[in-house]
């Protein structure tokens, strides 16, 4: 009997790795943070076990989560989507695509696959989260704070339920509160997410002092941990902005999926008055962060300052666009339109000056 390759290839799985049986149907192999195969070795078992068992979750969310960690959200979606198709009320199936919606910002998948979700679980941590989440890409504070209460009821120990509070006190201009929500997140867990969002927060409301003391915490407690942009923030807001842009540089070489540096950069030249290098920084930050809305601010405020006026209220339009509470963007338009009108007031009253000079009578006593 010819044994085919992909029989063998798992086969060797099973042999490589030990094959634990369940009690229901199926063999499923448990494979451990320990053991590091080649993911294409991973991706064949797990699409040759999709397509012998087609209604096995756990298949389509190691396979999903492999596409995810490669950036290949789109192959992975795809992927639970036929999950979906298959076993339409699994709950782990819904909850991992949701993720992955969440992630994308896709807000009209993530809204059905959510109703659905709440029909067969509503008090189920994971979809009270993601509802959260959701409401948090609405800017729809109240459902936000409702939705992030609710998971902490259900768990009050939780970091990532403190972290959606906190994400939606912000979003209710409440930074005073939103920063207990973030300090208390990183009390319970001080992972890197924890400590930038405190971080980030106690800087914009210039708590510098309490800043650096979470800086000097979380460094020396994570020795390995590249903090350039940080670092190079902290410097930044305290003035020494030399130092900033040394350590920035080396960041955005060291790190160019950290897109904030060329945000960092661009403030410090905008604090020069170096309009090229502001734009140059800021366009490529918009270039992965497109609903950046503090980008468009600063690129408005950039083009205005070189009389680029109707691509400045361009800019502070779209900032609106993408948050309309906008404080910054509001102000900033306002400000541009009353700057235009006045400037057209001005060559308005030349222009007429200008017509009364030509039309004043000549004196006829003057001979030339």
């Amino acid at each position: 009997m010819k044994i085919s390759s992909v029989t063998i290839l798992i086969l060797n799985i099973i042999m490589i790795f030990g094959c634990k049986p369940e009690n229901g149907k199926y063999q499923v192999v448990q494979f451990t943070e320990q053991i590091k195969a080649p993911d294409e070795i991973y991706i064949r078992y797990l699409s040759a076990q999709i397509e012998q068992y087609p209604d096995e979750e756990d298949n389509y969310i190691k396979l999903a989560n492999i596409y995810s960690s490669h950036n290949n959200p789109t192959k992975a979606t795809s992927l639970l989507q036929r999950a979906e198709n298959e076993m339409p009320n699994n709950i782990n199936i819904l909850i991992h695509l949701s993720e992955l919606y969440l992630g994308e910002e896709d807000i009209d998948n993530l809204s059905k696959t959510l109703r659905t979700i709440r029909k067969i679980d509503p008090d189920n941590m994971d979809f009270l989260k993601l509802s959260a989440g959701y409401s948090l890409l609405l800017k729809d504070y109240t459902n936000a704070i409702f939705f992030a209460n609710r998971a902490m009821l259900v768990n009050p120990y939780d970091d990532e339920n403190m972290f959606l509070r906190g994400s939606a006190q912000l979003i209710n201009k409440d930074s005073l509160n939103a920063i207990i929500s973030f300090e208390e997140a990183y009390r319970l867990k001080s992972s890197f997410k924890n400590f930038s969002e405190t971080f980030d927060v106690l800087l914009a409301v210039e708590e510098i002092s309490k800043a650096k003391k979470y800086l000097d915490e979380f460094t020396s407690n994570n020795p390995d941990q590249e903090l350039c942009y940080e670092w190079g923030a902290y410097f930044s807001e305290i003035g020494e902005r030399d130092t900033s842009k040394s350590i920035l540089m080396k960041c955005l070489h060291d790190r160019q999926d950290e897109s904030r540096v060329n945000l960092e950069l661009a403030k410090i030249y905008f604090r020069s008055d170096n309009v090229d290098s502001t734009l140059f920084y800021i366009n490529h930050y918009l270039g992965s962060n497109p609903k950046g809305t503090e980008a468009h601010v600063l690129k408005a405020k950039a083009l205005e300052k070189i009389n680029f006026y109707t691509d400045a209220k361009k800019m502070y339009a779209s900032a609106l666009e993408i948050d309309s509470t906008s404080t910054l963007a509001l102000r900033g338009l306002e400000n541009l339109e009353r700057k235009v009108a006045y400037l057209r007031l001005v060559k308005r009253k030349e222009e007429v000056q200008r017509q009364a000079e030509t039309l004043k009578p000549l004196n006829s006593k003057v001979i030339n």
